[in-house]
């Protein structure tokens, strides 16, 4: 899923500060010109020509973004040391939201937000966003390349670094929106009170840039997935002859189960995150809410990786011998395919919406029917053993989800360090920068995860909370990560 960074409206950085010694005349020349080429690469980014951002150059607009940090981590640390003095106190700035509904709705309003940290937040909350637009062109770029039989062997390998990057890159992604989260954002609101912020944007809370950071991460884990499948779906994919046995080169179907697992978690627990803070969202701050967009992005997500979970615990379970469990589980399996499907039909028959769900579900529409058949298959073959050979009693839902296993991460998020200023407060030369005037944040919570290769750690459990209105809004961003590829 491309999401649309934030686009900052045009500003001279060295008409915000005063400079008494006018020893920083070249530093703020030069933050001015940084500045300026991050709102041209952006605003580049949100042109026709670039269809729902497809043809952006996502990697040009990343590296415009990286090359200002260190102009405004300067700028944050020369004020803060009264090297520099704020016209205004406070100084604002002004952003063009992306991810909330409520400024979407009233198209190009840009909202104003106060403080240089407000101005740092945006900034890296645009610098993710970008690099997981990256990440998402890459893979798209791909296509199926590993069931495609023109692609050499050579070249998947080729292919298999590129997803290795491109999840590499999401990592990178989910650290920032986590750094935003845990530190950037606690100081903002510590510099100038909560009263202050009830009108930003809402994908600028601890909330929203969280529930992103897990996406980003359960988006990376779908990824490290599909390059654990490329070797043996190139030899034999498995839609093509479906159903058991799995011939040897195929990966683990319990580590494929707990891998499934943990994306549902991520994704799970990034939607209730959304959900909360939607709803608690007061119209008449004018924040409003995230975009229905992403929420049913999340929702999709999750369900698809709940069910393919299921479908290869029933698939492990078959290969072991246990007939009556396998057919429990791919029956959960199909519950849950058949909810992703009937909520496409339901997409469709909304007025005026028609257009954009059939544009909008094709990439799923193949994953899920494509896993329609597999399950059905595997089903099939274990249900003629089970009535000839086995005779096992098939366990209840709540039985089967009592015994499911704790989810394994495939790969964790990249903690993000803050660049180093461009330039240094003359008090204090080339020494360490210093402390801030706000209040320190709370210590980091990191994620249940750690990377070893494909080594790993979490759990998921079915939410029977109600997706009522996660299959509202625009159809057209709502498919999950890599809609249409294979994991």
């Amino acid at each position: 899923m491309l999401l649309p960074p934030p686009v900052p409206a045009g500003l001279a950085v060295p008409h915000l500060v005063t400079d008494p010694t006018s020893s920083h005349t070249r530093d703020l020349s030069d933050a001015d010109a940084a500045r300026g080429r991050v709102r041209t690469a952006l605003k580049a980014t949100r042109k026709e020509g670039a269809q729902a951002g497809q043809g952006a150059d996502w990697a040009g607009a990343a590296r415009a973004v990286a090359e200002y940090l260190p102009h405004l981590y300067a700028l944050l640390a020369c004020v803060e040391a009264d090297d520099l003095l704020l016209r205004s106190d406070p100084v604002y700035f002004y952003w063009r939201a992306s991810l909330s509904s409520q400024p979407l709705k009233k198209g190009a309003k840009r909202v104003p937000l106060p403080s240089l940290h407000a101005e740092l937040t945006a900034t890296l909350l645009a610098y993710a966003l970008c690099l997981a637009n990256q990440a998402s062109t890459l893979v798209a770029s791909l296509g199926s390349y590993e069931i495609a039989s023109s692609v050499s062997s050579s070249a998947i390998k080729v292919h298999d670094e590129t997803i290795n990057q491109a999840a590499d890159t999401l990592c990178k992604a989910s650290g920032v929106l986590m750094h935003l989260a845990e530190v950037v954002i606690p100081r903002w609101e510590a510099a100038v009170g909560l009263e202050a912020l009830r009108t930003r944007p809402i994908d600028m809370s601890r909330e929203v840039t969280t529930a992103l950071a897990k996406m980003c991460l359960a988006d990376a884990n779908l990824l490290a997935i599909r390059r654990l499948l490329s070797r043996s779906l190139s030899v034999a994919h498995s839609t093509t002859t479906p159903g058991p046995p799995l011939p040897p080169s195929h990966p683990s179907p319990s580590l494929l189960a707990k891998l499934h697992l943990q994306v549902y978690t991520l994704y799970d627990e990034a939607r209730s995150l959304v959900k909360t803070v939607s709803s608690s969202s007061s119209g008449a701050s004018g924040a409003g809410g995230i975009s229905p967009a992403l929420r049913r992005y999340l929702s999709d997500g999750r369900t698809l990786a709940l069910a393919l979970s299921y479908k290869w615990l029933g698939v492990d379970a078959g290969e072991h011998g246990s007939a009556g469990d396998a057919l429990g589980f791919l029956a959960l399996a199909a519950k849950e395919l058949d909810a992703l499907k009937e909520k496409d039909k339901g997409l469709r028959g909304l007025k005026g919406l028609a257009q954009k769900a059939r544009s909008a579900g094709k990439g799923r529409k193949g994953k899920v029917q494509e896993e329609v058949e597999s399950t059905e298959a595997f089903r099939s073959a274990y249900k003629k053993v089970n009535d000839t050979v086995s005779f096992e009693p098939i366990p209840s839902a709540q039985t089967l989800q009592s015994r499911l296993p704790s989810g394994r991460a495939a790969l964790a998020l990249k903690p993000y360090t803050a660049a180093s200023p461009s330039f240094r407060p003359r008090a204090v030369g080339s020494g360490a920068l210093p402390p801030s005037k706000a209040a320190p944040p709370p210590p980091p919570k990191s994620l249940n995860a750690s990377m070893a290769g494909m080594g790993i750690g979490g759990a998921g459990a079915e939410d029977e909370s109600s997706d009522e209105e996660d299959g509202e809004g625009d159809a057209v961003l709502g498919d999950y990560f890599g809609a249409g590829q294979y994991f």
